[in-house]
């Protein structure tokens, strides 16, 4: 049952996933034509976090009719750690290559697994 519910929880988390990263995606995109490509990975994150904090929330890790604050408190930190190495990844994979789309994914794919993590086993544990 234990692994059903894992393999259940991994792919809600993935589809919202790809909706979030879809949104972040679109906003970072735009952004970058103004701003500089570590602010546009900010104000991009921040926008899609949001959506992915109350769709996990109520969809992946079922604790939609709970409102607590510790959940928000604690997402916020590991978003700031799933932003940390989402801009770090981003930067640094750009520097190397000059390809944005490389950079945008590999540093979704680090932060992803980063964001997993931390919600299943500390946020909505």
């Amino acid at each position: 049952m234990k692994k059903n519910k894992l393999e259940y929880q991994i792919l809600v988390f993935l589809f919202i996933g790809g909706l979030a990263t879809t949104i972040d995606f679109v906003i970072y995109n735009y952004l970058f034509s103004f701003f500089s490509i570590n602010a546009s990975k900010l104000i991009s994150m921040l926008s899609s976090s949001l959506f992915s904090y109350f769709m996990n929330k109520i969809f992946t890790f079922n604790k939609g009719k709970n409102y607590n604050q510790k959940y928000l408190i604690k997402f916020y930190v590991i978003f700031l750690l799933n932003l940390l190495t989402n801009i770090f990844v981003n930067y640094y994979v750009y520097k190397l290559t000059s390809v944005k789309l490389l950079a945008f994914i590999l540093a979704t794919l680090f932060g992803m697994t980063v964001n997993f993590i931390g919600q299943k086993f500390y946020v909505f544990k």
